[in-house]
């Protein structure tokens, strides 16, 4: 959308421009746009959505070139069809998710526009370069100014979320749980700052997400889970008739911010992790928390490994590698 309105400018001073031929450019540019926002933070996208998107973009910017369609230039304007089209491409998940990927839509965005002005200024050498250069030499200083610092907080932010990103992706570990002849899959997020054990036997528990756990329990358990508020699970626990699972729950304490609460767990049979793409690494006998909610907002990952589980699954690789 941006970058068509580079060209919807260059057009106007050429004095001429096929509307076909524009929307045709839009599309383009706006899907290599969204694209790139997309590699950007992380995100998954289709490409069905993102063409989509890129028209309704295209649509935008042929309905303000018509006569008397000044508020589409507006900056309210153009700041819902940007959320607008984010949601068309992407959904809609979380506001902290949609932000970001509205932050990077501008970023890129900018860094597009800019590099077609500059690219055109470079190489133009007839006499509609004087009127490039009329026009970025009549900008104000206060437009050079707010828009070098809102360019700038821009880039730092998406540079600071994509090295953040970088750094949860290597936290992330495939890992399966192992209970009653059943198995989940799942991707867990190593948290440094999981001090949960156990108070028998002081083992480091794993917390993971309740739909996750679910589809390795009996029907009892399950009824049992959903038909109590998470605050209730401990004390309406013999109302489960699972005896099998009753005899393998403990109740594990842990702090809050400003609180302390009780967290119903179970022992599994066996735990197996992933390390840097080599075999599997199982451990058995693993106690694992149940979580309510959902541990990650735009689901990435649905469990917490317990660093003392990482650290011990590298000694077991190390002493293979060794043997």
């Amino acid at each position: 959308m941006y970058i068509a309105a580079t060209f919807m400018m260059i057009g106007r001073l050429l004095m001429y421009i096929y509307a076909d031929v524009l929307f045709i450019i839009n599309i383009i540019m706006n899907s290599m746009i969204l694209m790139l926002t997309a590699w950007t933070v992380g995100a998954t996208y289709k490409v069905w959505r993102i063409l989509l998107a890129a028209a309704v973009g295209g649509c935008y910017v042929l309905i303000g070139m018509m006569p008397n369609m000044e508020f589409c230039h507006t900056v309210i304007a153009k700041l819902v069809m940007s959320w607008l089209l984010i949601y068309i491409a992407f959904g809609y998940t979380s506001k902290r998710r949609s932000f970001l990927l509205l932050a990077s839509f501008y970023v890129v965005s900018f860094i597009l526009g800019g590099s077609i002005v500059g690219w055109v200024y470079f190489w133009q050498v007839n006499h509609y370069s004087h009127t490039l250069i009329r026009i970025l030499t009549t900008l104000s200083w206060e437009n050079v100014l707010w828009g070098s610092c809102f360019g700038s907080i821009l880039i730092v932010t998406i540079i600071r979320r994509m090295l953040s990103s970088t750094t949860r992706q290597q936290s992330l570990y495939r890992m399966k749980i192992e209970y009653n002849g059943q198995v989940a899959e799942l991707t867990a997020m190593l948290d440094t700052g999981n001090s949960l054990y156990t108070t028998v036997g002081h083992k480091p528990v794993v917390l993971v997400s309740q739909y996750i756990i679910e589809s390795i329990l009996s029907e009892d358990v399950v009824t049992f889970l959903r038909e109590n508020v998470p605050e209730m699970w401990l004390v309406n626990l013999s109302q489960c008739t699972d005896e099998k699972w009753l005899s393998r729950t403990q109740i594990i304490p842990y702090h809050g911010i400003g609180s302390r609460s009780m967290l119903l767990a179970f022992r599994a049979d066996a735990l197996l992790v992933s390390l840097s793409g080599t075999a599997e690494i199982r451990i058995q006998n693993v106690v694992i928390g149940i979580y309510s909610g959902a541990l990650s907002e735009d689901g990435t990952y649905a469990g917490l490994l317990h660093p003392q589980i990482i650290n011990e699954l590298y000694k077991k690789e190390g002493a293979s590698i060794c043997a």
